[in-house]
């Protein structure tokens, strides 16, 4: 029977966990590897999905919950894909809400398909801005998490095997130095990994040590599940899929940079704290890919061959802390406020604005195996 390396990636939302998936089964591809993917949410109409399916990779996704709560799910997923593309190597990216995949998806993988799947060490991404404000130190002007929110990033550190600390490209070497030196302190028995998932650093690195080490997932952890669901259900999810029309030519770029000012000056004024935001804007062989994970921040640009036209889609994920009910009403007023400036229509085709359920995990091991 084929055994296939299964890689569980976990992290807050924002961390870098899809960048991280993707360009690890490229460069694993490169050195002669059959690599496969599962996708994880909430929700549906991801852009990480087809973002994953755009570089060539064999994929799959497990929507409407985590793998923990949808484990059946993912087992199905996972078998598929050994059984038609006899991967070497599996890469599941969990929800960035999720924690406690230690007990929950990783020992029971261990205690009853062994044959199949052989772990590597739980790795969590970390975004260094996400720990520097969990640290206070970062402009305390900006929306913060209320403290369920934080629980859950807590919890996913100290679980990690792997903490992948990501992005260092974008901070000074000091600054990766310090935060490094605290996570090592923190969390003495963990793996600490400077990475850059956009740029590639390391990424060798910590591919070999997924290749190599079977221990892990063995961080089994006391949860406060109430805690836990209070945490999530702060969370406001929205997946949205739209086509913008028009009679003349718009501008993809133009078009997400002034929507994201639009928002960024809402959430703002709302006090409402981004965990992630991904907008996607083009055609069939050419978009626009925005993404902020800090209310605040400007966003990080991705482009592959830009054209302006009268006919664009538009796919919006958005994980903010929030109502539901508030996310709506400010993204609606920004589409409706620019297709007054622009002279835009919008036709929406799909619209899911939900707080997650409270986690209820198919399997729960404390005997670690």
């Amino acid at each position: 029977m084929k055994t296939a390396k299964l890689v569980l990636l976990g992290g807050f939302l924002g961390a870098g966990k899809t960048t991280t998936m993707i360009n690890s089964a490229l460069k694993l591809e490169e050195q002669g590897y059959r690599v496969a993917i599962v996708t994880n949410d909430q929700g549906k109409e991801l852009i990480d999905t087809e973002l994953a399916r755009k570089n060539g990779l064999d994929t799959k996704e497990v929507t409407g919950g985590c793998f923990c709560c949808q484990f059946e799910d993912l087992y199905e997923n996972l078998t598929g894909l050994l059984e038609e593309k006899q991967p070497d190597v599996i890469i599941a990216e969990a929800v960035g809400s999720c924690t406690d995949l230690a007990a929950t998806v990783i020992q029971p993988l261990k205690q009853y398909y062994s044959e199949q799947f052989k772990t590597a060490p739980l790795t969590i991404v970390v975004d260094p801005a996400r720990l520097m404000h969990e640290l206070n130190a970062t402009d305390e002007t900006r929306p913060s998490f209320s403290q369920s929110v934080s629980y859950i990033f807590e919890k996913q550190l100290a679980e990690a095997d792997i903490i992948a600390l990501n992005k260092l490209d974008r901070y000074s070497s000091e600054e990766v130095e310090k935060l490094y030196n605290y996570l090592q302190q923190r969390y003495p028995q963990t793996v600490i990994q400077t990475i850059s998932a956009e740029r590639g650093d390391n990424l060798d690195v910590l591919t070999e040590t997924w290749l190599t080490t079977d221990l892990g997932g063995d961080k089994v952890l006391d949860i406060d599940y109430e805690r836990y669901a209070e945490g999530e259900a702060q969370l406001a999810w929205m997946n949205i899929l739209g086509d913008l029309s028009s009679d003349q030519d718009v501008d993809p770029r133009q078009w997400a940079e002034s929507f994201l000012d639009k928002l960024n000056a809402h959430f703002i004024r709302e006090k409402m704290a981004i965990a992630h935001l991904k907008v996607h804007v083009g055609l069939e062989d050419g978009y626009v890919k925005a993404s902020m994970v800090h209310t605040g921040d400007e966003p990080t640009f991705t482009e592959e061959n830009v054209q302006n036209a009268k006919q664009l889609r538009v796919v919006l994920n958005i994980r903010i802390e929030a109502s539901p009910a508030i996310l709506n009403l400010v993204v609606a007023d920004a589409i409706g406020a620019l297709n007054k400036e622009l002279g835009t229509k919008w036709n929406e085709t799909y619209n899911e604005c939900f707080s997650p359920l409270p986690p209820k995990p198919v399997h729960r091991l404390y005997e670690v195996i």
